[in-house]
């Protein structure tokens, strides 16, 4: 019989869930957070084989890996690079960290500890981290393309145009080519502040989130001809400076993946404020698409939608989109008048 109260003082403090387990692959004991993680009673898993908590297709393979460990076991620590996943009783898996430890803790045989660790969060972290990073990559393709495609040819037509007015000699023809030049020096600046208003929206403190959105809604209709049917009201007021920037941002890439992806030439903007929450509501009727499974990294199409979502997040909201193929696309955004972070970042 194992002696639990030579080590249930440690055992039960630890953070990490923890089995005993016998040469024969038999749970002898477990710990409080073992059953919290795995949703099996003390009862149910004490004296059934560990390979319970492992998902079905992998329990041959566990079983031999334990076979090999039992012929020489030794310590070997948690985050090994392995990628498992433990089994627990409602039949989802969780991805998981193991370090065993072999000890004399019968008399007369010997067992191993597992320690084991959800590393859930830290797999959401990694993930989220490679979506950010692809989005940030995104942004820099966008403004170098913008750059490149619009700015810089403007500015070598100008250059030519320079050249040519200096030796045009009819007066009339001097006057017309100075005035398209100078229309062109106006698209360009008009072109320039639309750009860095996409980076940093000086509307927002001068004139507060319906103004700034208003603005980023009349330069998409007049440089795509995409019409944002919106209905603001005067929620704006109540957000702080943390939460008005991240529902701006939000509301902005909602309609830009609009105009980019849906098909259609309008949207409606919705806005609502109840108990201290305000609510954007973003919706088109067009193609709609497939959202990507939770586990996946989505495709440079669905960057945004992970971007949206990291945004909400940061400040203790939410974003909720619903889609399907052909079926329209609805996004709806929710953040705290009074966000959680309290700092623009």
């Amino acid at each position: 019989m194992l002696k639990r109260k030579d080590y249930t003082a440690v055992f039960d403090a630890s953070p990490d869930a923890m089995l005993v387990v016998d040469a024969d692959g038999i749970v002898r004991d477990l710990n409080r957070q073992a059953v919290a993680m795995f949703g099996w009673s003390r009862d149910e898993l004490e004296g059934t084989e560990v390979e319970r908590l492992v998902p079905v297709a992998s329990r041959g393979r566990h079983r031999q890996h334990r076979r090999r460990y039992g012929e020489a076991p030794e310590p070997r620590p948690m985050g090994e690079g392995l990628e498992l996943e433990a089994l627990r009783k409602d039949g989802t898996t969780i991805p998981v960290e193991i370090s065993l430890s072999p000890s004399q803790l019968g008399p007369d045989r010997e067992h191993v500890i597992c320690a084991i660790r959800d590393i859930s969060a830290w797999k959401r972290m990694r993930r989220l981290s490679g979506m950010m990073i692809a989005a940030a990559e995104q942004e820099r393709k966008h403004l170098s393309r913008e750059l490149h495609d619009e700015f810089l040819q403007n500015l070598v037509a100008l250059k030519i145009r320079v050249k040519l007015l200096a030796d045009e000699k009819d007066d009339r023809e001097r006057e017309n080519a100075r005035a398209r030049i100078a229309d062109d020096i106006r698209g360009t600046i008009l072109g320039v502040k639309r750009m860095i208003r996409g980076l940093l929206p000086p509307e927002l403190d001068r004139g507060g989130l319906s103004s700034a959105l208003g603005s980023v809604f009349r330069d998409i209709e007049d440089v795509y001809g995409f019409t944002v049917h919106a209905s603001m009201g005067r929620v704006g007021g109540e957000l702080d400076e943390v939460a008005t920037l991240a529902l701006y941002r939000i509301v902005q890439e909602a309609v830009s993946n609009a105009v980019r992806h849906a098909g259609v030439n309008e949207a409606t903007v919705i806005f609502e404020s109840s108990n201290g929450t305000v609510t954007a509501t973003i919706r088109d009727e067009g193609c709609g698409f497939e959202l990507p499974h939770a586990d996946r990294l989505p495709g440079d199409a669905c960057v945004g939608l992970a971007g949206m979502r990291e945004r909400a997040a940061l400040v203790g909201g939410k974003v909720v989109v619903q889609t399907s193929p052909g079926g329209g696309t609805m996004v709806r955004a929710s953040v705290p008048a009074q966000s959680a972070s309290g700092q623009l970042g």
